[in-house]
């Protein structure tokens, strides 16, 4: 059985991948898409997007691109989107 959408816990993100796997975590679970499905429309495996969204993945410049991609961002909107989740723990998406 899948697990639940996966942000109830709120994480305090400190390196560059927690920060960009909360970032994607909030994404995905503000639109209600599983890691699961997200990953196979993007071409990786639920494995690996859960270590991702943990922050124990190292994340190359293809992978941001397509989650990027995927939420109509650029990486640096995606990254900016981040950064300010990171700031701001306790933020909710339409806060941001």
């Amino acid at each position: 059985m899948a697990k639940p959408f996966g942000a109830d816990v709120k994480r305090r993100s400190k390196t560059p991948n927690e920060i960009f796997g909360r970032a994607l975590t909030d994404l995905r679970s503000a639109q209600n898409i599983s890691q699961a499905s997200l990953a196979a429309e993007l071409g990786y495996s639920a494995y690996y997007f859960g270590k991702i969204e943990r922050g124990k993945a190292n994340i190359s410049c293809d992978v941001m691109a397509a989650v990027s991609a995927y939420f109509n961002m650029s990486i640096g909107q995606f990254w900016m989107y981040a950064e300010k989740l990171a700031k701001n723990p306790s933020a909710k998406l339409r806060e941001i």
